[in-house]
């Protein structure tokens, strides 16, 4: 029997982890071929980073001769700089790459590091399943959705067309994880995303098409997750999974009719949303919804092709938090053609969403060019390192400053275009925009420091107390925007201290990530479950 190591090298938020489904896929797919698969997820691990390859190669240890990696963008330049490590031990070792984080570029990614064999783009199912028919026959052909070293040469397989009925795709190796380390499961009813927002790089992975699963395999899933493996609540995965609001109910009704009873969260789209959906949601069990708001400005929100009125902002967010737990707001700032009013816009509705803090949590990251995103595209020349005053508003780990990283950034400076994500462009008033957001971190410890003198807010650590965070947020006219939105952080942090005590999971790997200004995708749908 054929046998691999396939390692998810991803990495969890604020010690909570999820099952990592895009290589449970992937096993499942080889086991369904008569493949032996070592499952291994990087999260569960003590010590897991981005900036240490080494600590990777510690859990990875005793692999099989071939190892699959999978990872997202944050996570590429440090299984980089390990697959050259293992190269250098283990010469044999066979190293195929999936995920989203090699499949841009993938070509050139192997003919930059030679220490990379194989590279899966996009989806990677059928795809596997070509590659391990053919491996170890010496005759191998370009594979469509494959990149891969034959001797000196690169071939290249093309792109490989969409799945497009998944109820032909193999439900995840759930099977293969230690569900002692997860308390949520997670499952996705889409794939795909049809919108053209310049900044994303998930749409054009999926040819900025949705495909959809059937309904009932999807509640299915859920209740095999409930009762089997004992998950106390799902992440619905979907890059939206409202695109059709006709299926959200269907699927909604199915829950109830099923009396499923089961908590769940999922990414919502602003102008998608009316009380309708969003009650039916709720009574089905939703807690927790992720908006991607991005800018208070119109004209920002038209350039980035966003399709979204600001107007139609507010009274959504307001709509939802009569009905959901926990509400991620997402803004982003630092676009290269976002002038100080734009941000200031921005500024300006963040700090009305934290208001409603806080079942509404506010994050403002700064603009990560990514790679495939038509912004990156549009302004690839322009790159600019961050510095390191930027550092509490990057999405991507801080790999071009932090000390740890000076293996992983080694990686980054062999080909800077390979990794963009992990600098920034120019955006007019930087200093300017820096200091209102310096006014925010200020408001934020001064709250905290305040729960240290004054005994009621010291209780909101361990203690709801809505009476008390309503007078709190309810700022006078006087207070900036930055003083508000900085506020809003605290009582959200409070607020997730006292989910987390509340929780019966595991406990974390890693300690609760301090407040701040930015907070991965996932995160939102984890804190209720």
């Amino acid at each position: 029997m054929p046998q691999t190591t396939l390692f998810s090298a991803t990495l969890g938020e604020d010690g909570r982890t999820e099952p990592p489904l895009g290589p449970l896929y992937i096993a499942a797919a080889l086991e369904n071929i008569g493949w032996e698969v070592d499952f291994r997820d990087y999260q569960i691990f003590d010590g897991a980073n981005a900036f240490e390859p080494e600590q990777l190669l510690r859990c990875i240890e005793g692999h099989h001769q071939i190892l699959m990696i999978s990872c997202l963008v944050d996570m590429l330049p440090v299984v980089i700089a390990a697959a050259g490590m293992i190269k250098a031990e283990r010469p044999d070792t066979y190293i195929l790459l999936g995920g989203p984080g090699p499949t841009a570029g993938a070509a050139e990614f192997l003919r930059t590091f030679p220490e990379l064999d194989a590279i899966v783009m996009g989806e990677g199912e059928e795809t596997i399943q070509e590659w391990a028919a053919t491996y170890g026959l010496g005759a191998w052909k370009p594979i469509p959705g494959m990149v891969y070293r034959d001797g000196s040469e690169v071939v290249a397989g093309g792109p490989r067309s969409r799945i497009r009925d998944l109820q032909t795709v193999p439900r995840p190796a759930y099977h293969l994880l230690d569900w002692t380390h997860y308390s949520a499961g997670r499952i996705i009813t889409t794939r795909g995303c049809p919108y053209h927002c310049s900044f994303c790089d998930v749409a054009p992975l999926w040819g900025r098409k949705a495909v959809y699963r059937d309904v009932a395999s999807a509640v299915e899933e859920m209740v095999l997750l409930r009762d089997r493996y004992h998950a106390i609540g799902i992440s619905i995965a979907d890059d939206t999974f409202v695109l059709n609001r006709d299926r959200v109910k269907e699927f909604c009704r199915v829950l109830l009719d099923r009396q499923v009873d089961m908590k769940w969260g999922c990414f919502g789209r602003i102008n998608l949303m009316s009380e309708e959906l969003i009650a039916l949601m709720a009574e089905a069990g939703c807690r927790a919804i992720f908006y991607g708001i991005d800018s208070g400005s119109p004209r920002v929100l038209d350039r980035t092709l966003k399709e979204l009125s600001v107007d139609s902002i507010l009274p959504t967010l307001e709509m939802s938090a009569k009905y959901f737990d926990r509400i991620e707001a997402s803004f982003i700032w630092g676009y290269p053609f976002e002038n100080y009013e734009d941000f200031h816009c921005t500024l300006d509705l963040a700090a009305s969403a934290s208001k409603l803090a806080p079942t509404v949590n506010v994050q403002l990251h700064m603009l990560s060019p990514l790679p495939s995103s038509p912004i990156y595209e549009e302004f690839k020349e322009t790159l600019v390192a961050p510095e390191v005053e930027d550092s509490r508003c990057l999405l991507l780990p801080a790999l071009l400053f932090d000390e740890r990283a000076s293996l992983v950034r080694e990686v980054i400076e062999k080909a800077p275009h390979l990794f963009p994500g992990f600098f920034c462009l120019p955006t007019p008033d930087k200093s300017q925009k820096r200091d209102r957001l310096r006014e925010v971190f200020t408001a934020l410890e001064a709250m905290i420091g305040r729960a240290i003198l004054d005994e009621q807010i010291y209780g909101l650590w361990t203690n709801e107390n809505p009476m008390l965070e309503r007078g709190l947020v309810n700022f006078p006219d006087t207070t900036s925007p930055s003083e508000r939105i900085g506020t809003g952080l605290a009582l959200g942090a409070f607020k997730r201290m006292r989910d987390k005590k509340r929780e019966n999971g595991p406990a974390p790997k890693r300690p609760i990530r301090a407040p701040g200004l930015v907070r991965q995708r996932n995160d939102v749908l984890l804190r209720v479950l």
